[in-house]
């Protein structure tokens, strides 16, 4: 069996392969756009693979094309009203037009990624946007609320209003030593 359709089976069943490299996950990717409906989803799962992988597929397949057309029929979707969530971003990400897809509404988590780990490269920016219920894929679940404590929800960032920025942070600088 080809690597990618095998990673496919297991991404659909919420299994995370860490040590496979960008052109297999674009592959793997392009692969589930065309056979998710024969495929068996286990969306929990997934959502939870998600949740704490994501950011390693994102940047793997670097396509956020892609990577959206998969998770908006792969989460388990969302059936909450619309809110207002926050997000800590890469500034040259912010800058490129590619906002990441995981929001929070708790402003203390997101400040924490954009002066933290988003901010590495480039400085980190927190922003603030208006979701639609239609911009959510997945709200929190029991993994990001328990153990992450990040309330993340899922959402299409083209589909967000109102993106603002709240506040700059400078390029950490222990990134320069690494």
């Amino acid at each position: 069996m080809k690597k990618h359709i095998l990673l496919a089976s297991k991404f659909c069943q919420g299994e995370y392969e860490n040590n496979i490299d960008g052109e297999v996950w674009r592959d793997t990717f392009e692969y589930l756009i065309h056979n998710l409906d024969q495929m068996r989803l286990n969306k929990s799962r997934i959502h939870t693979l998600w949740t704490v992988n994501g950011g390693h597929i994102r940047r793997k397949i670097k396509d956020d094309n892609l990577v959206l057309a998969v998770l908006m029929r792969s989460l388990p979707g969302y059936s909450g009203s619309g809110l207002n969530l926050y997000r800590g971003e890469c500034q040259f990400l912010y800058k490129d037009g590619m906002i990441g897809f995981c929001w929070t509404p708790n402003i203390e988590v997101a400040t924490q990624f954009a002066r933290g780990l988003n901010a590495l490269e480039s400085g980190g920016v927190l922003l603030k946007a208006y979701a639609p219920p239609s911009a959510i894929f997945a709200g929190p679940n029991d993994h990001s609320i328990n153990q992450m404590q990040e309330f993340e929800y899922t959402c299409n960032p083209r589909l967000l209003h109102n993106i603002e920025v709240v506040q700059w942070f400078e390029r950490l600088h222990e990134y320069e030593n690494a």
